[in-house]
C-alpha cells in the first residue's frame, strides 16, 4: 500500500461520524449545499446537520438584568448560575453607555431604544449592530407612559438558516386623563427587516377598550406567537395585536386569580403563553397557562403551577443571604424562554431561580450594596450555537 492511500484510510478510521457532524454545523448553510454533492456519507451528515439546524435548541440560556435608571449598568445571567458580571462584551457595553435603553430580546438579538424614536438591533454572537431608520410616530417614552413594544425573531428560509429577519411592533397610549377613556381605535406602528421602513396604521376596534401603560418591570415586552403580540398592563388586562389579521382587542385574565394583592407578570416558553401571579406579601407565585389558541377572544386558562417561594428560600436563609429577615418579597420575575416551569425571581439583592416542579430554589446572584431589585428589569436570553445575520 502506497503512502497516500495509507493516509486516507487512516483519516477515515480516525474521523469518526459525530467528529464530522460537529465540524460541517459550523458551516454555514451555502456551504453545506454545495458540499453534500462529495459524497453519500457527506450528504448522510449535511442532512444531519440541517435537521438539527431546523429542530433548534439553545445552548446558551439565561437572562439580562438592565438597572432602570442607570442604563450602562447591564448585567447577564446564565441558566447553569454562571455569572459573567458588568458587560456582555464591550461593544455592547459601548451602546448603552449612550444611554440606550434594552427593551426587548427575541431568539438571542436585543432590541435596545435611544431619545424615544431611534431603536437599535444586536446580535451578541457576531457583534453585529444594525441601526434602524427614525420611527414614523413620536411615542410618549418615559418612566410612566412608555409605549408598548413587541420584537420577534425568525428564521424565514428553510434553505439558509444563519439568516434571520425580526420584526418590532409598538402602539401609541394616551395621555392622561384621556388614558382611562374608552379608546375606538388604536395606532399601530410596525417596522420589517425585509422592508426596512416603519408604517403606521389605524386600527378601528371592533370593541372599545381602555389602554394603560406597560410597567416595564411587570412585562418588559411583549409575548409574541404565531405572530401574535400580547402585552400585560397597568389596568389588569391585555392587550392584543395579530400582526396577520390586523386586528387589536384585549384578552382577559384568569377569572379565579386573586385580584388587588399581588403583581402580574406575562411571559412565553415552549411556545405557550404563561401568566404568573406575584402574591407580595405571601410570598406565593401562582402560574396559568393559555389553552386556547392565542388567536381566540375567549381565552381559557388553566392554573398550572403555585409555589411558595417564600417558605423555601426561608428554608435555608444563610443559601439566599437573608439571615435575620422574617419575610421576603418578590419584586420582579421573568420566565425561562425554553423550560416554562422555572423562573428566575428578584427579591431584596437577590435573583433565584425556581423550579415550580420540583419546587426547588437555587441563588444566581447577590448584588452587594447598590439598589434593590425594585429597581432592576430582567429580559429573557436565547442564544443559539452558529452565528446569524440580520437581514
Amino acid at each position: 500500500m502506497n503512502r497516500v492511500s495509507h493516509m486516507r484510510k487512516y483519516a477515515k478510521e480516525e474521523i469518526c461520524e459525530d467528529i464530522m457532524i460537529k465540524i460541517l454545523d459550523f458551516l454555514p448553510s451555502k456551504c453545506l449545499a454545495k458540499f453534500k454533492c462529495v459524497s453519500k456519507c457527506w450528504e448522510k451528515y449535511i442532512a444531519d446537520c440541517r435537521c438539527r439546524r431546523w429542530n433548534q435548541k439553545p445552548y446558551l440560556v439565561g437572562f439580562f438584568c438592565q438597572h432602570s435608571e442607570i442604563q450602562r449598568e447591564l448585567r447577564f445571567f446564565l441558566s447553569s448560575q454562571s455569572v459573567i458580571d458588568g458587560t456582555f462584551d464591550e461593544s455592547l457595553y459601548n451602546l448603552l453607555h449612550r444611554n440606550a435603553c434594552l427593551v426587548a430580546a427575541s431568539n438571542g438579538f436585543l432590541l435596545c431604544n435611544v431619545k424615544k424614536v431611534h431603536y437599535y438591533v444586536y446580535n451578541p454572537a457576531t457583534r453585529q449592530l444594525l441601526i434602524l431608520p427614525k420611527t414614523q410616530i413620536c411615542m410618549e417614552n418615559d418612566d410612566y407612559n412608555p409605549p408598548p413594544i413587541g420584537f420577534i425573531c425568525k428564521v424565514d428560509n428553510r434553505d439558509n438558516k444563519d439568516i434571520i429577519s425580526f420584526t418590532i411592533v409598538r402602539y401609541a397610549i394616551p395621555a392622561k386623563p384621556l388614558q382611562f377613556a374608552l379608546q375606538l381605535a388604536v395606532t399601530i406602528e410596525s417596522f420589517s427587516s425585509e422592508t426596512n421602513v416603519w408604517t403606521a396604521n389605524k386600527i378601528i376596534l371592533d370593541v372599545p377598550i381602555r389602554l394603560f401603560p406597560c410597567t416595564l418591570t411587570k412585562s418588559p415586552s411583549a409575548s409574541v406567537i404565531d405572530g401574535v403580540f400580547c402585552w400585560y398592563d397597568d389596568s389588569l388586562q391585555i392587550t392584543v395585536y395579530d400582526s396577520i389579521h390586523k386586528s387589536f382587542w384585549d384578552l382577559k385574565l384568569p377569572e379565579d386569580m386573586e385580584r388587588g394583592i399581588g403583581c402580574g407578570y406575562l411571559g412565553s416558553s415552549a411556545g405557550g403563553l404563561y401568566f404568573a401571579l406575584n402574591i407580595i406579601f405571601k410570598g406565593t407565585v401562582i402560574v396559568w397557562y393559555l389553552a386556547s389558541n392565542i388567536r381566540n377572544r375567549d381565552a381559557v386558562w388553566v392554573k398550572k403551577y403555585v409555589g411558595n417561594v417564600k417558605s423555601t428560600v426561608l428554608q435555608c436563609p444563610e443559601d439566599f443571604g437573608v439571615e435575620g429577615y422574617p419575610h421576603i418579597e418578590l419584586s420582579n420575575m421573568v420566565i425561562h424562554p425554553t423550560v416554562p416551569h422555572i423562573f428566575y425571581l428578584g427579591f431584596q439583592r437577590n435573583i433565584i431561580s425556581y423550579d415550580f416542579e420540583k419546587d426547588v430554589a437555587q441563588l444566581v446572584n447577590i448584588f452587594s450594596g447598590g439598589p434593590t431589585m425594585k429597581r432592576y428589569k430582567l429580559f429573557p436570553f436565547e442564544w443559539y450555537q452558529w452565528p446569524r445575520r440580520l437581514l
